[in-house]
């Protein structure tokens, strides 16, 4: 960290048009903070919605060199978790801080983090793992004629079931950026259902983030807002993606399709529309968000550093997060992560339940079906 700097904790409508207008610029000026997720309307939104929303201002010589927003007080998390996929300081690529002594200004005890893309936030990662980022801004058949054998043949398979769809059910139809309230309902259905399947915590579950995702679909002429994007087979709603954009990057961010379909790998058909679209829809890159299983693999033309980990900062709340960090520790080695997965789900469950009462009740439901699995 430079000389003398000053850090002060701001509400989002603290934040004057200095420190709007320096957000702007060292996102821009940051290639690490290209997704949607840093743009300051995100922030902004989620302040609206909760009451614990901060922003650590970081500022030398009176002016504004880094931002950290976040929702927490002595255990604090990255602004909007879990729903915000890649998360971090808002900063220069080749700035230096020391995030402790910036979590210890804002009165932070702990700080716990699942994605960020910092280099400043390295020293802390406990884990990591990439993000699929697909540039195209060249065009689909720029992008498609850089992809290997593996894409080829896996691209192949997807033509195959193209027509399997079209003579079972109906030729493939896409409807870009639907409005139909009908068609979200749908994605909401069964995005649930499959959280019950697989006994996954439903982060939709909470008030504040069914509010943040039908906040941002329902926007119109705003630069940050959710687009949604829809497969029809025939008449048939078969897959829907909801994604985070700025404009140039399309995040896909919540999806789902509908089971009885799945032989016909329709999310997969809608990625390959959207990439054939991602010209006409003004998209220079899609992202895939953090983890290359599956058919990500294929898609991948560049990887995001995402970290995993958590920063015990001063007090009891530090005490507490290395104490859960050695039974985490403990419970790899000995009982198959159980202590891991048990604060993990806590994470998620603290993160989007305000009341005590919640928090239990849904630790309970997350317990009980875990041992039924």
């Amino acid at each position: 960290m430079g000389q003398n700097p000053t850090i002060t904790v701001k509400r989002a409508h603290e934040l004057s048009e200095t420190d709007r207008t320096a957000w702007k610029e060292l996102r821009d000026s940051n290639a690490a903070t290209y997704s949607p997720y840093f743009h300051l309307e995100y922030t902004l939104l989620l302040s609206e919605l909760r009451d614990d929303v901060f922003i650590a201002c970081i500022y030398e010589n009176e002016a504004p060199i880094a931002f950290l927003p976040y929702q927490g007080k002595r255990f604090a998390r990255p602004v909007g978790a879990p729903m915000t996929d890649y998360q971090g300081l808002i900063c220069k690529a080749d700035a230096r801080f020391s995030v402790t002594e910036i979590l210890k200004a804002a009165n932070i005890g702990a700080y716990h983090f699942s994605a960020s893309v910092n280099t400043q936030m390295a020293p802390h990662f406990q884990s990591e793992d990439d993000g699929v980022l697909l540039n195209i801004d060249a065009g689909a058949k720029g992008w498609r004629e850089k992809r290997d054998g593996s894409y080829r043949r896996h691209l192949k398979s997807n033509r195959r079931r193209i027509r399997k769809a079209t003579e079972d059910i109906g030729e493939p139809r896409f409807v870009w950026r639907s409005k139909e309230q009908e068609v979200f309902d749908h994605l909401i259905t069964w995005k649930k259902q499959k959280f019950a399947e697989t006994g996954k915590y439903d982060v939709l579950s909470a008030e504040w983030t069914m509010a943040l995702l039908e906040q941002l679909w329902q926007r119109d002429d705003t630069e940050l807002k959710c687009d949604m994007h829809a497969l029809y087979f025939g008449e048939r709603l078969a897959a829907i993606d909801l994604g985070l954009s700025d404009g140039q990057t399309f995040h896909s961010w919540i999806v789902a399709y509908d089971g009885e379909l799945h032989s016909y790998a329709p999310g997969i058909q809608l990625l390959e529309g959207l990439i054939d679209a991602s010209q006409e829809l003004g998209y220079d890159r899609i992202d895939l968000g953090v983890g290359t299983d599956g058919y990500k693999r294929h898609y991948a033309t560049e990887t995001v550093r995402a970290g995993t980990g958590f920063i015990a900062a001063q007090g009891s709340a530090a005490a507490l997060s290395n104490l859960y960090s050695k039974a985490e520790i403990f419970g790899q080695k000995a009982l198959k992560d159980a202590p891991g997965k048990i604060r993990r789900r806590y994470t998620q469950i603290a993160a989007c339940e305000d009341s005590v009462s919640g928090r239990a009740k849904a630790m309970f439901n997350a317990v009980k079906t875990s041992t039924r699995r």
